[in-house]
């Protein structure tokens, strides 16, 4: 896939079910961020990744054993240098980067769209009801943010480093903090991969504006002045 080419909204549409498309996504993508691709860790275990995905489509499966023997011991070993781990069983769309080193997990049953960012330190896993997180195209997910359940993450969100998400993301919203909370929308996101926000904003409701009311000024206590006649009159009779 060429570099001029690549469209972070249609790639999905570019690959479909072809790993070998994804595959080519995810270095171009790579290359577009600036990256070599094959000097990433994070595209090592991808690459690797890619190719479990079609080594478990052969078939005889007896025939495509040793395949996925090697393959397997191959992302082990991967897993132990790098720290990155990317369950065979777990669906990730095309283009996909991940930006930095491990440590980096996804759960089994996490499904991942097209066009998204993965930073390190991140973790998608298990939670407490049964199932993997389900995370659209084009989200931003910032260093050492751990994503945890059957959480759903809408298109073009947002998930802020350190943070835990345990709940839904909607579509185009940031989430942030421990547990994640929404921030305000203020702006439309464009489409991934520019992530610039567009010049119209969105649609506020205008609060009443309050006046202020300024505070009226204290006035200090005056305290009562003595009388100093009755000195000066004791002093003149002493000096009589």
């Amino acid at each position: 896939m060429d570099l001029m080419k690549y469209d972070g909204g249609m790639v999905s549409q570019w690959a479909g079910n072809s790993q070998w498309r994804a595959f080519q996504a995810d270095l171009t993508r790579y290359r577009l961020q600036g990256y070599t691709g094959w000097g990433s860790e994070g595209f090592w275990a991808l690459a690797v990744y890619r190719l479990q995905k079609i080594v478990r489509r052969r078939r005889p499966r007896w025939l495509w054993g040793p395949a996925r023997l090697t393959l397997g011991v191959l992302k082990k070993l991967l897993s132990v240098v790098t720290l990155i781990d990317l369950h065979p069983n777990a669906e990730i769309g095309p283009g996909m980067i991940i930006c930095h080193g491990g440590p980096v997990r996804i759960h089994a049953e996490t499904k991942i769209g097209a066009d998204c960012a993965l930073h390190g330190g991140c973790t998608i896993g298990a939670g407490p009801r049964p199932g993997g997180a389900v995370i659209g195209d084009h989200v931003y997910i910032g260093c050492h943010a751990s994503i945890i359940g059957a959480v759903t993450i809408g298109d073009e969100a947002t998930v802020a480093a350190n943070s835990l998400v345990i709940s839904d993301v909607p579509a185009g919203r940031t989430a942030i903090g421990v547990p994640a909370k929404l921030l305000p929308v203020i702006f439309r996101s464009s489409s991934s991969p520019a992530c610039v926000p567009s010049a119209e904003p969105e649609e506020r409701t205008s609060l009443p504006i309050m006046p202020v009311r300024k505070r009226p000024k204290r006035r200090k206590p005056q305290l009562p002045r003595r009388d100093r006649r009755p000195k000066v009159r004791a002093a003149m009779r002493d000096a009589t």
